[in-house]
């Protein structure tokens, strides 16, 4: 098998806020709640958490992996909890319950490039790894808690800022593949680019996110009802 683009992974995530009297619309605001793109919020940058995502992405097995449906606790670890729709385009509603003092990180559109241990050298070159991942979206936007995030294209992790990483696939993946298919297991080097948001932990409570990616990279459209926990009653 060749190297391959993985699906220009789109989460997007909340529940349609609205109210029938509403007077005014909430003006798009840079809500504290997020981190600033060139912040390294939880000791990473945007580009480095977008690289961990994907090796939680694919690294989890299909059994508890979100992507593939499960619980939105599988594959965590820490006080950083990553958020993921779907696997393909189109709309889905989903529900999470995080501990509380988690953030949130996930991409509102996004994209991979990986390389197979059995590539050509040309094609395992960082030069040629990063010029192939490389996502730009004709449109993307989020809200919390009904307050639109202001100007998302800002919250852009691009190609050349991605670190380049490994990743190691269980025998049980997401993509379904065998040493047959992908030597060792291993996609190594790959490099991605997206647009991410960092969300700062939010309040005890019942909070919506949403957020929509459309463009080249694909389309987009999920949501999240998150209800935030004590630790421990999860």
């Amino acid at each position: 098998m060749n190297s391959r683009v993985f699906w220009s992974h789109r989460t997007a995530i909340g529940l349609a806020v609205g109210l029938g009297l509403m007077l005014a619309t909430p003006v798009a605001s840079a809500d504290p709640r997020v981190a600033p793109i060139g912040s390294q919020p939880g000791g990473s940058s945007y580009a480095e958490w977008g690289a961990q995502w994907w090796q939680w992405a694919l690294g989890t097995p299909a059994s508890s992996n979100p992507l593939a449906g499960a619980d939105c606790d599988g594959g965590q670890e820490g006080k950083v909890w990553f958020l993921a729709g779907v696997l393909t385009a189109g709309e889905d509603q989903r529900t999470c319950s995080v501990p509380t003092g988690t953030a949130l990180f996930f991409p509102v559109i996004n994209k991979a490039w990986v390389s197979f241990l059995s590539d050509p050298a040309a094609e395992r070159t960082e030069a040629f790894v990063r010029s192939h991942a490389v996502c730009e979206a004709g449109e993307v936007s989020a809200t919390i808690d009904g307050v639109p995030v202001a100007d998302v294209k800002r919250y852009y992790a691009s190609a050349d800022e991605s670190p380049l990483f490994d990743v190691q696939l269980p025998a049980d993946n997401i993509l379904g593949a065998t040493e047959a298919d992908i030597p060792q297991l291993l996609l190594s080097p790959s490099a991605h680019s997206g647009y991410y948001l960092f969300v700062h932990p939010l309040r005890p409570g019942t909070h919506t996110l949403e957020w929509h990616g459309h463009g080249l990279c694909g389309d987009q459209d999920v949501s999240y009802e998150i209800e935030v926990v004590p630790r421990g009653r999860l």
